[in-house]
């Protein structure tokens, strides 16, 4: 569930307060067979996804909210007391080491090289039942687009995770793409402003 502006001022029902906070920030990569997207683990998620980094981010699995009354603005500001002092400030990792480590792992898994990032397309927060763990996770997600990676050809033809296209053409975005589901933040996309920018970063091979 994606927590927008028009919940903030109410109060997050108890059962669904996290007790897990995470991050994940993601690479949108728009190219003439559509917005590359990966199934990264179809034996259990099975979700379409743009690539996210996985490795050098905020994480605490196990994190206690005492205030049970509190409300989506109260959580997210408490998220962000937690994630400026633990991981930017003692960590080191403002928004320009988190996009370098983003192309870093980005361009190691898949063997590529050149990867730009041309702008960021979103912020949000997430709350998500963390089936394997049966908890309620908060999450931060970051979104930038892609501008430039040397090989194209080379990323469109990768065997490391399944692959799929979307296309961009129009709005609604389908929620899924040959049976497989699209992650919700994917839903942005029904911007027609942030759609635009995804459409104006088409990568050519």
């Amino acid at each position: 569930m994606i927590i927008t502006e028009d919940m903030l001022k109410q109060k997050v029902p108890k059962e669904f307060i996290p007790s897990r906070l995470d991050s994940a920030t993601d690479l949108y990569i728009n190219t003439t067979n559509g917005l590359i997207l990966y199934n990264i683990k179809p034996d259990t998620w099975n979700v379409l996804y743009p690539f996210f980094q996985q490795e050098n981010k905020f994480t605490i699995d196990l994190y206690k909210i005492e205030n049970k009354e509190i409300t989506y603005q109260e959580l997210i500001d408490l998220y962000n007391d937690v994630y400026t002092n633990e991981y930017v400030i003692k960590m080191g990792f403002n928004e320009e080491k988190r996009k370098q480590v983003l192309i870093d792992e980005f361009n190691r898994i898949f063997n590529v090289r050149g990867t730009k990032i041309g702008t960021k397309l979103n912020s949000h927060y997430e709350l998500k039942y963390f089936k394997s763990k049966n908890v309620y996770t908060l999450y931060y997600l970051e979104s930038y687009i892609a501008n430039d990676i040397d090989d194209i050809n080379k990323l469109l033809s990768q065997k490391v995770y399944k692959q799929e296209f979307l296309n961009l053409d129009s709005i609604p975005i389908v929620k899924e793409v040959n049976g497989v589901k699209l992650v919700d933040s994917l839903s942005m996309l029904n911007d027609t402003y942030k759609l635009s920018i995804v459409r104006d970063n088409i990568l050519r091979n």
